[in-house]
């Protein structure tokens, strides 16, 4: 009994380093048993992208290299590093050239901190559990997870237990908001030119008529009836009415209304295609009748 109550104690006195370089952001978190976030420090490098209108893979490589050794020291800043247990990097998936520069720094941490432990992390299913780590939720739930390099739609039903319900087929809806702001050219633009992506789509979008342009026709709606997701052709639809309606921002003669509203109808198709998806996934969810699949949706 005495044993066990030290056991108890030790566990809820746990401190883990975290380490995060999957793609532009360098960032590290301790974070101990408790769920506690006890430091954390993150640097983002947009003003070095922004001029390119969305990431560029050796950019972000020079950034986590110069990056992570002031980011680990200031978030280790009032911390012993005798109190850290394990280190937790992310390993997959991501930016290879960016996850690597994490790994190889997480190595030599390793080495000159011999007692430390190692902990590869998915971080698409550390951003899965990432609810767990601010609001007590149960298993199991339903999570949405859509950035720049991938579109999840997922059942969590233990720490390590994941029952995929769909994922992007081609490109995620991250990268469709940066190819179609790209396209536009609005890093040229003067009313977004500080924004990149889908920052610009959306900072346009809230004065635009989304019902303006048809980009999801009935024939792409039919395409898919799983819970999978695909934007690919609904970006080469965005780049043909490009091509074809004038509507570079850089153009001496753009109509700025006529943007707003491609903006907005680009936003709307997006997240109406996602909606769907969703949808769709409740009704599957429903349909096996798993008791324990409840109706709990978190979006990270």
């Amino acid at each position: 009994m005495i044993r066990s109550l030290t056991i108890k104690r030790f566990y809820h006195s746990l401190r883990v380093l975290g380490i995060e370089t999957s793609c532009d952001d360098t960032a590290a978190a301790v974070v101990d048993s408790n769920r506690t976030i006890i430091s954390q420090v993150c640097r983002n490098q947009f003003k070095y992208h922004q001029p390119w209108g969305g990431i560029v893979p050796n950019i972000a490589k020079n950034h986590h290299y110069a990056n992570l050794v002031p980011v680990v020291a200031e978030v280790m800043k009032d911390i012993e590093w005798n109190t850290i247990a394990a280190i937790a990097t992310s390993i997959k998936p991501g930016l290879v050239i960016s996850l690597w520069q994490g790994i190889k720094f997480t190595r030599q941490l390793l080495e000159k901190y011999t007692h430390l432990s190692f902990i590869p992390i998915h971080h698409m299913e550390a951003h899965a559990l990432t609810v767990r780590l601010t609001h007590d939720v149960p298993f199991p739930y339903m999570v949405l997870l859509a950035s720049g390099g991938h579109c999840i739609l997922a059942i969590v039903e233990d720490i390590d237990k994941f029952y995929r319900l769909g994922e992007t087929q081609d490109i995620a809806p991250g990268e469709a908001f940066d190819k179609s702001a790209r396209e536009l050219k609005l890093h040229k633009h003067p009313l977004v030119e500080n924004m990149v992506g889908g920052a610009a789509i959306g900072y346009l979008a809230r004065e635009g008529d989304e019902k303006r342009y048809q980009l999801i026709t009935s024939k792409y709606s039919a395409k898919m009836r799983d819970c999978s997701f695909s934007f690919g052709g609904m970006l080469s639809r965005i780049r043909r009415v490009i091509a074809k309606g004038g509507l570079y921002s850089e153009s001496s003669n753009v109509d700025e209304q006529k943007l707003k509203d491609f903006s907005a109808c680009i936003q709307s198709s997006i997240v109406r295609h996602i909606e769907t998806r969703v949808h769709r996934a409740i009704l599957f969810c429903d349909a096996v009748q798993k008791p324990q699949w409840k109706r709990r949706l978190v979006y990270e």
